[in-house]
């Protein structure tokens, strides 16, 4: 598929998903997104006589180029943060079974930008929190994973809202893995768009557009377009 094709199937994707999630919105608030901004301005620009053709394909790969670089790291952070969560869960597991009458399902998880695993909650002494942080930190797997998720969310963010300039710096050491993943879940109602993902794990592996939208809403929500 050559470069205008593409373009075009991209164009077409973006406005069709996002005109089914506009269903979904109680509230008209602006929601075009830098990309869908990108997209809009070739069509203004080819109606302009002064501007050359070369110019408008420029704009349009430009456009183009941003698309496959933000659903890039859209794919990416859906997937860490599914890893993470998977991860996490299998930790808490085998603990409970190693600590059978300590409650470990308030236990949450933060990270550092060095990406230095926190345990954070939990009804536990700070003798055992000791060990179980040294030993959650030896999986290079969920530190990896859990890192790609501030730093993709930072990302998810600024794609949804123009105006943001939040960095994944802003995150390090406040987001909390279980807050997080709850606040997720919030944002899909029975009786809305995303409403046939019953289980976290279905809605987190749903379409990465979707939870990329249903996450920044969960992280930044200036308005809550998904009630």
């Amino acid at each position: 598929m050559d470069i205008k094709s593409s373009l075009q199937k991209s164009q077409h994707d973006l406005i069709s998903n996002n005109a089914a999630l506009t269903k979904t919105k109680s509230t008209t608030i602006d929601t075009q997104s830098r990309a869908e901004k990108l997209i809009a301005a070739p069509t203004s620009i080819e109606n302009t006589a002064v501007v050359s053709e070369e110019e408008v394909k420029r704009f349009q790969q430009e456009a183009y180029d941003y698309n496959v670089k933000n659903f890039e790291i859209q794919d990416k952070t859906q997937a860490a943060f599914a890893t993470t969560l998977k991860e996490f869960g299998k930790f808490k597991d085998a603990q409970s079974t190693l600590h059978p009458n300590i409650d470990l399902s308030t236990l949450d998880l933060a990270q550092q930008e060095d990406g230095s695993l926190q345990l954070v909650g939990g009804n536990i002494t700070e003798a055992l929190r000791a060990d179980l942080e040294a030993q959650i930190n030896e999986n290079e797997e969920l530190k990896s994973a859990y890192k790609q998720v501030h730093e993709g969310m930072a990302d998810i963010v600024r794609y949804f809202d123009v105006n943001s300039n939040v960095e994944a710096k802003d995150f390090y050491g406040k987001f909390r893995l279980n807050e997080l993943s709850n606040s997720f879940e919030k944002q899909f109602h029975d009786d809305g768009f995303g409403q046939d993902y019953h289980t976290l794990e279905e809605k987190v592996l749903s379409s990465s557009l979707l939870f990329s939208y249903k996450m920044a809403d969960a992280i930044n929500p200036r308005v809550n377009i998904s009630a």
